[in-house]
């Protein structure tokens, strides 16, 4: 098994014996307040199609010729729309049939530009190619006696899989553990639980209620389009990068610095989690994580979502700085492709997806 929690833990003692160095704290620390600012244009709203609303959206991928692929896990169906944002065709509907779902857990398109879908529900993953116009279901992975998902793919076939360990959560603060393995469509599983990480951290009481850690730790999760999966524990800002294989091929390190938590952020933290008050108060960090999120786009760049100001972060494939920026509002990003953002705003009113060109 490589070790990934157990370099983690090496990792961060040695991050912190490092900080602890007297002269030398944060001489290297990239702001993004000082990098060029990404130019970000608007370019359209992926409008509702007629008689459809968007439910509860999570994910949102596009492929080579940038056709975008909506899943609403709320209506169980994917929606397609062509590289301009004019809606194409739905996939799938609620059901257990070929194309249909009941749990849309993962999305992402590979480099042949399969879309693939992990059903928890219906316990499988879902190769969907398109055959004039229609995404028709061409393979089907299913890993008997796991809930192992289909998390990477290559060219060749190779994917990587991925499930939560079953484990009872311990008292205090608690991080499930995830489990990755490695596959392929001609060989089916080849070898399980080959990396370890600890997924996200909980409070948890006695009487079994659990909540989120403030600012708690965890592990970054992102595919590159060519297969290979990037993982980063967001003390710091250290990336494992794996093939679909599940071999390690590269590590990529960036000086991204953990953000103070100011008295204010500790109190509202504190008090926004009342029943958990004692315990959060006990497991807050001293520091906020490098990055809330990760993605990475086709040409291996790494885009950030920090607590910094700008909040976005654009690194290139070796962690050089690259450029930075905000989006407004509570807009987030879904996705990335290129020179393409993919945003969506939560509220009241639903969900509005917007795609903007960005130039640095």
């Amino acid at each position: 098994m490589h070790l990934f929690l157990k370099s983690v833990f090496l990792t961060s003692i040695a991050v912190i014996m490092i900080s602890c160095t007297p002269g030398e704290q944060g001489s290297d620390e990239i702001r993004t307040s000082y990098l060029p600012e990404v130019e970000l244009t608007h370019l359209f709203t992926l409008n509702e199609p007629e008689g459809m609303f968007f439910e509860r959206v999570r994910f949102l991928q596009s492929d080579s010729q940038g056709r975008i692929f909506v899943s609403d896990q709320a209506a169980n169906h994917v929606l397609v729309y062509d590289a301009s944002g004019n809606f194409e065709t739905t996939i799938g509907r609620e059901g257990a049939g070929p194309d249909e779902f009941r749990a849309i857990l993962n999305m992402f398109v590979d480099e042949n530009d399969q879309l693939i879908i992990f059903d928890m529900a219906n316990g499988r993953s879902v190769f969907f190619r398109e055959d004039n116009g229609a995404w028709k279901p061409e393979h089907f992975v299913t890993i008997e006696g796991t809930r192992y998902g289909v998390q990477t793919a290559d060219k060749d076939g190779n994917y990587t899989l991925r499930q939560s360990r079953h484990e009872m959560p311990e008292l205090g603060a608690h991080w499930f553990v995830h489990e990755l393995g490695a596959g392929s469509l001609e060989e089916g599983l080849i070898n399980d639980d080959v990396v370890d990480f600890r997924e996200m951290g909980y409070l948890v009481k006695d009487d079994g209620t659990m909540n989120g850690i403030p600012f708690g730790r965890t592990t970054l999760l992102a595919n590159g389009h060519d297969g290979k999966l990037y993982l980063a524990w967001n003390e710091d800002f250290e990336v494992a990068v794996y093939d679909a294989k599940l071999e390690p091929v590269d590590s990529i390190r960036a000086a991204v610095p953990n953000q103070p938590i100011s008295t204010e952020e500790r109190r509202e933290r504190v008090d926004r989690h009342d029943r958990f008050r004692a315990l959060a108060a006990e497991h807050m960090p001293d520091t906020k994580p490098v990055a809330i999120s990760m993605w990475v786009d086709r040409q291996q760049n790494i885009w950030l979502w920090t607590y910094d100001s700008p909040e976005y972060l654009v690194l290139d494939s070796t962690g050089e700085p690259t450029g930075s920026f905000d989006l407004e509002g509570d807009r987030r990003i879904l996705h990335v492709n290129g020179e393409r953002i993919y945003t969506m705003l939560s509220d009241d009113e639903g969900y509005t997806l917007d795609v903007y060109e960005a130039r640095y």
